[in-house]
């Protein structure tokens, strides 16, 4: 709306009581003039062409008493949307009566016409996908298609308040809102400072004994030894939800179990109280309104925060939107951020705990043979997988009886927690068995395994003469394989920032196009296969040969292995 020249505003007559609806009354501001009766109309000017186009509304008396309790907010934008429909709807032309735009504005208070939401989207793309939900939060009506009334009125308030509140007001406001951010963070640091005091500290001491009793009484108490050489965990289970998770007699973390357990039933029982406002079907974005922004630069469906001297991470037990209630799982706290660490809450890992077998001789002795049986099992059932740069696990007794390598080393990648584990047999030390994160395996480089003639016995040196063999690649792409008469080929694909692969067998037709065309085929192969990788209907998602924890040429050989298998 413009200011000049303002229209001419005629005074209320006798008895007619007039409500401006913006901070700033007069000119072309809308306004309301309330007769006796409690009916009234809405009056808003709408600048064109250097004029004013006078609209006149019929408004109830329940619009004015919403009107009243929200002068400069619902209302406001009610009147400026009026004045922007009248204007630019094609059926509401400023040349027809007023009483035949009124009903087009119902028509479109009603969500039936989007023409208004497709002007209102290309002049501001905060209004996108959403003015039909605002036009009925402005009549008061039941929202259809906003699944949070109180997130959506934000949007809307966030999308329409350049248009109604002055430079004073947004300032207060502004005050406000860090006022109630502070307020909020010296809230959740003074609910976390007692557990976070605890953190490092001894059983024993006098902090980690008063979180203790802030948790309850009468933990269930379980002790591990957990790798090679040995950590002696100790973990305090509370009927609350609460857990203290100590290593070698100091306190790692703490844990709130926010969804159920077999110690409590119905989750930690405190969360409201540890972060005020806060309850167990919580977003992540109430989650974030609680605690504030989380560290930056982190992937992933899980966040950290800095709390007070220690961090906060946030669990969840799938990837949702932003808005969806009832996914958080676990709240950890610990001393140390954990982005390049295992976190202490996988240490009981369903997928890869219990991996390691011990000897009964001696508590920190491992049972070589029994520790790569079910290292084995795990691949077999999904849980784990190789890393095939390293020692492969069927190798790594003939390897060590060789002598030939200094440490004979199995990398492993859990499905669940994405812990990695390093199984290692030395020379001349005992076995280690290690949890590390995906971090410390890029610090680590394989030792060279010497040539299978060298420590393989004969059925070894036969099965490595029958694998498939490399033999043409284009370095970045796709990668060819050759076993006896057949050839395979592995696709690189991508979409984005998302990786993978298809490994398929190259039909008859195929190998003959590629023995006239050479390499140029093979790239042009693997360009038809990327562009199709997302797609639902791929075709080539059926012939792909990738088996999970088996590389290339271990796919191949089971997809050849079982071909015999119906062959017989």
């Amino acid at each position: 709306m413009s200011r000049k020249p303002g229209p001419q505003v005629q005074p209320p007559g006798r008895g007619v009581r007039r409500l401006w609806l913006l901070p700033d009354p007069g000119e072309d501001e809308p306004f309301i003039d309330v007769r006796r009766d409690g009916h009234g109309t809405l009056n808003v000017w709408v600048a064109r062409d250097e004029q004013h186009d006078h609209f006149c509304f019929a408004v109830t008396a329940r619009h004015i008493a919403a009107a009243e309790r929200s002068a400069l907010r619902r209302w406001a934008v009610f009147a400026t949307l009026f004045g922007e429909l009248a204007v630019f709807h094609p059926d509401a032309a400023p040349a027809r009566p007023p009483g035949e735009c009124q009903r087009l504005i119902d028509t479109i208070l009603g969500g039936t016409d989007s023409e208004v939401e497709r002007y209102l989207t290309m002049m501001n793309k905060r209004f996108l996908g959403g003015l039909r939900d605002s036009l009925a939060l402005l009549c008061e009506a039941d929202l259809t298609r906003s699944r949070d009334r109180e997130a959506f009125e934000k949007r809307l308030w966030f999308g329409v308040e350049s248009l109604i509140i002055n430079d004073a007001e947004r300032a207060r406001r502004a005050r406000e809102t860090e006022r109630g951010a502070a307020a909020r963070a010296t809230a959740v640091r003074q609910a976390f400072e007692p557990y976070n005091d605890a953190l490092l500290m001894a059983e024993c001491d006098d902090v980690v004994r008063r979180a203790i009793d802030l948790l309850g009484s009468n933990p269930v108490i379980s002790e591990f030894e957990v790798g090679a050489p040995a950590h002696h965990d100790r973990y305090l289970t509370f009927g609350s939800g609460g857990e203290i998770m100590l290593r070698d007699g100091a306190v790692t973390a703490v844990l709130f179990h926010v969804q159920p357990t077999e110690a409590a039933p119905r989750g930690f029982t405190g969360l409201s109280t540890l972060i005020p406002g806060l309850s167990r079907d919580a977003s992540r974005s109430q989650v974030e309104e609680a605690l504030g922004e989380p560290v930056v630069g982190r992937t992933g469906p899980n966040a950290t925060y800095l709390v007070g001297g220690g961090f906060v991470k946030v669990f969840y037990d799938a990837w949702a939107e932003k808005d969806a209630p009832g996914h958080l799982k676990l709240i950890q706290m610990t001393a140390q951020d954990t982005y390049a660490r295992t976190d202490p809450a996988d240490e009981r890992c369903p997928g890869c705990a219990g991996m390691l077998i011990r000897t009964t001789s001696a508590s920190d002795g491992v049972d070589v043979d029994a520790t790569i049986t079910a290292l084995r099992d795990g691949v077999a059932v999904g849980r784990l997988r190789q890393a095939h740069n390293w020692v492969a696990l069927d190798d790594m007794l003939r390897l060590h009886d060789s002598g030939l390598m200094e440490h004979v080393v199995a990398q492993l990648g859990c499905t669940i927690c994405h812990r990695h584990i390093f199984f290692a047999l030395h020379r001349d030390a005992d076995p280690t068995f290690e949890y590390v994160s995906l971090n410390d395996t890029y610090r680590r480089t394989p030792e060279q395994v010497p040539p299978v003639e060298r420590w393989g016995d004969a059925a070894r040196i036969s099965r490595e003469a029958q694998r498939p063999e490399r033999i043409a690649t284009d370095g970045s792409t796709w990668v060819l394989f050759a076993r006896g008469k057949h050839l395979f080929m592995n696709a690189r694909c991508w979409y984005s920032a998302v990786e993978g692969s298809r490994l398929i067998r190259l039909k008859a037709a195929e190998v003959l196009r590629y023995e006239r065309e050479g390499e140029a085929y093979l790239s042009r192969l693997q360009q038809a296969i990327n562009r199709t990788w997302t797609s639902d209907d791929d075709p080539w998602r059926s012939c792909d040969l990738t088996r999970s924890g088996m590389s290339d040429e271990e796919a191949i050989e089971a997809s050849l292995a079982a071909e015999q298998d119906q062959q017989v």
